[in-house]
């Protein structure tokens, strides 16, 4: 395991990929500095069933969708 700073990260699920991890939200760890686009490859490396929507998923952050670059913190609401 590494040693790198991780950032705990509540994610939840909407629509098909709620319906295909039959949950509605995920707990995740990224390592720091997290970003939109850091979290969505992992998501989708861990989570076969992301992976295929992968190209087509938005990230909304706070409740505005955001651009993949963006920066996540832990008190963050991602969907």
């Amino acid at each position: 395991m590494s040693d790198a700073p991780q950032v705990r990260l509540r994610v939840l699920l909407f629509s098909t990929l709620r319906e295909r991890l039959g949950s509605c939200e995920l707990e995740v760890f990224v390592p720091a500095p997290a970003t939109g686009s850091r979290l969505l490859d992992q998501l989708a490396a861990q989570y076969p069933a992301i992976a295929a929507y992968r190209p087509v998923v938005r990230l909304a952050v706070n409740q505005e969708y955001v651009p993949e670059s963006v920066e996540l913190h832990e008190n963050d609401e991602i969907a």
